[in-house]
């Protein structure tokens, strides 16, 4: 907008004495001095603009209660704003602050501050100043602490905090008799705090809530010792020699005729660190590419991942290294390039890597054969084990003697082939067990027993799932289910049956072999089953009888299908985990049509939608292809489209780009979000790279958008609130997100949730008026019309 248009808008403000202005999106780089003279304003909105500063002219403003700046270019407040004596509201988010004058302290009747997505280091003690304060939202900065004072705000009812860089919290923050919540919920009181790298508590006690956070700090009064353990697991491809490192790390010899690995073998090591002894558990993966889809379900953060990579063949580094980032969070790596005495010239682009994976530790060229760089990689494991982030978790005494009994707790003999009944085969307990074990130690609360035993089970130490049948059986030895289920899917009974299980074939399966093999109880049986479904690795036939999609025929079967009249969709992923297929085919197991499934692909049908669909993976492409028809083809296709989201967003850091091919050249695709926004910023037509030809923007989405109904749902949502209709593209950002985090099955409540989280993270809205739980009910009715 021109600059006389500014000042005329500013003079019909005053002249009308209008208590709210709004000039937002209107480029502006500096605000036009005329906006002085404004003096019954009470509510200024100059979002996303260009500022750089405040000018002076603001501070006239004595009347204003509510001042948006959001998404701006501030790099610092002037002192001055503590002139504003009567805002009750400030949102200053998505600016490039790094600090807050601490004149800030003097805006007694402050309410709510809105400071999120900027570059906010710490806050000042003098934050306690603000007593009126009722809701902050520090979200998305770089706060690696938060002053005690904070306690002092009593009026609070909400501060999110989430995606900063805080360590620990100070116990006083329980002053305020909020909840703590691990992820932001947009309708409820509270702390919120995801995405902080926390040690003091640790992550897995905040998760539990403000109970067991309570717990914590009230357990560390008394006798208190750091954690001193270390999750170690060796990824890599079969055949590299994980186990034969391993072996070398323990002192022992290799011959090279080491078997592989057929599940997971758990090992301990203990290293001297000073006056303490640090506890390393060796988790070796089976290499085998039959597995990789079961190792995301035990690997896990907080821990140190040794890559091993066979020097004599072309590796694939970056297909482990994505499979780490996703699962392992900022886990330290050490990539190991075994071999070297067969292949001395095998090399990896070592900078490259480094720069795209941060979390590299190192890289080390050995051979477990000759023994050659060994002992120097071994040294420097020692030291990388010393400086894992979370060994100095502090533990109550408590806490450590329940861990040691259960560590304890182990089968006190080998197998007798003749009578396996004879050990005492303590591979689990019972809850109750436990939980007079806790009592025992003088852990009576039951909240601060399920914050330890989940503690536990994120260590690996046990293994314990509360949402599958079975709930009170705590695992004493990982290795004994992780097996299990390894064995199941790699049994050859599996394999000859095309990946169908029944529970009459786990006596075989699961049968002694040998000395060292796991014994399995027959009540146990169940219990693996359920693990398996948990981990979506299968889906009921009948009561059982199951199916492993991953063990399925390779071969296609033959179907008729119109290829050309479906709609088509495309899925690639820059690094596509070989549990995506799978876990969809379990989830769509409902609408499998005529049992046509194989190993890469399904034929679905709908009969409510009168539609049906083929999914296929392209493994080599990284690429998921979806053909949708019928006469509710589009209608179907959102309901496949949730299930891929879902799973694709269960997955930390995978990077999935949606795609439409163009319709007279499916070899050419466009990014379906781009589309949305060239939609939203009212582009009308786009020239796609690889076409010579421009393409009507609504007429690419129309090919898989129901555009007529989601134009009525637009209409419904203004004529049934306040929300203004210039703020169309920001609902249409919303309804985009809603279908995108819908995953079919979700409730009013849980869908508020999920869409309260994007919309305070990605989508905020400046002024009032956003009411979500009522676009959410009309959303949801709408989609029910659709059905």
């Amino acid at each position: 907008m021109e600059s006389n248009k500014i000042k005329d808008l500013i003079r019909r403000t005053r002249r009308n004495k209008v208590t709210a202005l709004r000039l937002s999106y209107k480029n502006l780089a500096s605000l036009p001095p005329e906006i002085s003279e404004l003096k019954n304003l009470r509510t200024l909105d100059i979002s996303y603009n260009r500022l750089t500063s405040l000018s002076p002219e603001i501070t006239e403003l004595k009347n204003l209660k509510n001042l948006d700046i959001f998404d701006n270019r501030l790099t610092s407040l002037p002192p001055e704003i503590s002139e504003l004596k009567n805002l009750t509201k400030i949102n200053i988010s998505r600016n490039q602050l790094t600090s807050l004058p601490p004149e800030i302290s003097e805006l007694k009747n402050l309410k709510e501050l809105d400071i999120f997505d900027n570059r906010l280091t710490s806050l000042l003690p003098e934050i306690s100043e603000l007593k009126n304060l009722t809701k902050v939202n520090i979200y998305n900065n770089r706060l690696t602490s938060l002053p005690p004072e904070i306690s002092e705000l009593k009026n609070l009812t909400k501060i999110n905090i989430s995606r900063n860089q805080l360590t620990s919290l100070p116990p006083e923050i329980l002053e305020l008799g909020l909840g703590i919540k691990w992820k932001y919920q947009f309708l409820e009181e509270g702390i919120f705090l995801e995405g902080n790298p926390l040690e003091n508590p640790p992550v897995e006690i905040v998760k539990q809530g403000r109970e067991a956070v309570l717990n914590y700090f009230k357990s560390l009064e008394n006798e208190k010792q750091p954690l001193n353990e270390v999750k170690v697991l060796l990824v890599g491809e079969g055949g590299a020699g994980k186990t034969s490192l391993v072996k070398r790390i323990f002192g022992e010899d290799v011959d090279g005729n080491e078997p592989q690995t057929q599940g997971i073998n758990i090992r301990k090591w203990v290293v001297e660190n000073g006056d303490r002894e640090i506890k390393a558990n060796f988790w070796d993966f089976g290499g085998q590419e039959i597995m990789h889809a079961t190792h995301q379900f035990f690997l896990s953060k907080r821990s140190l991942y040794i890559l091993v990579l066979d020097g004599r063949k072309d590796e694939k580094p970056e297909y482990w290294l994505k499979l780490i980032e996703n699962f392992g969070g900022d886990s330290p790596v050490l990539v190991v390039i075994n071999k070297i005495d067969e292949n001395p010239a095998f090399e990896l682009e070592r900078k490259f890597l480094l720069e795209k994976y941060p979390f590299i530790r190192g890289f080390y060229r050995l051979s477990c054969i000759s023994n050659e760089g060994i002992e120097k990689f071994s040294k420097t494991l020692k030291e990388e084990l010393k400086a894992v982030k979370h060994l100095e978790i502090k533990w109550p005494k408590s806490w450590l003697n329940v861990k040691s009994k259960l560590e304890k707790m182990r089968p006190n003999c080998t197998p007798d082939f003749e009578d396996e009944s004879a050990c005492d085969h303590r591979n689990f307990i019972q809850y109750n067990d436990y939980k007079m074990m806790c009592s025992e130690e003088g852990i009576s609360d039951e909240s601060e027993k399920n914050t330890l035993v989940d503690f536990l089970h994120d260590l690996g130490v046990i293994l314990h799932f509360r949402d599958i049948p079975l709930l009170n059986t705590h695992v004493l030895e990982p290795e004994w289910v992780t097996n299990a289920v390894y064995r199941a899917v790699n049994s050859k009974e599996v394999a000859e049956s095309r990946g169908v299980l029944k529970l009459d074939m786990f006596p075989e399966i699961l049968k002694l072999n040998s000395k060292n093999d796991f014994y399995y109880p027959v009540e146990q049986y169940g219990f693996i089953l359920s693990l398996m479904k948990k981990f979506e690795l299968s889906y009921d036939l009948d009561d059982r009888t199951v199916l492993l999609p991953s063990l399925l025929e390779i071969q296609r079967p033959d179907f008729e299908f119109d290829y050309n009249g479906a709609l088509k969709f495309i899925i690639d992923y820059d690094f596509l985990p070989p549990s995506v297929m799978p876990r969809f085919i379990v989830k769509i197991n409902r609408d499998i049509k005529d049992n046509l499934r194989w190993r890469t692909g399904v034929v679905l049908e709908d009969r409510s939608f009168n539609s049906s669909a083929v999914v296929r993976v392209d493994n080599e492409a990284r690429r998921i292809n979806i053909y949708v028809d019928g006469e509710q083809k589009k209608d179907y296709f959102a309901v496949i489209l949730h299930k891929f989201r879902e799973i694709n967003n269960s997955f930390e850091k995978l990077k999935a780009t949606e795609k439409i091919p163009l319709p007279d050249r499916p070899d050419v695709t466009v990014s379906y979000k781009h589309l949305i926004k060239l939609e939203m910023k009212g582009i009308e037509m786009y020239m796609p790279d690889g076409s010579d030809y421009e393409y009507r923007v609504s007429d690419l989405l129309g090919t898989v958008i129901n555009r007529r109904s989601e134009r009525l749902l637009l209409e419904e949502i203004f004529k049934n609130t306040e929300i203004s209709k210039n703020r169309e593209k920001e609902i249409l950002d919303i309804l985009l997100n809603l279908q995108e985090i819908d995953t079919g099955s979700d409730d009013e409540d849980t869908l508020i949730e999920k869409i309260s989280s994007v919309v305070s993270v990605n989508l905020p809205i400046p002024g009032v008026g956003l009411d979500l739980g009522k676009i959410v009910k009309l959303y949801l009715r709408w989609k029910k019309r659709q059905s």
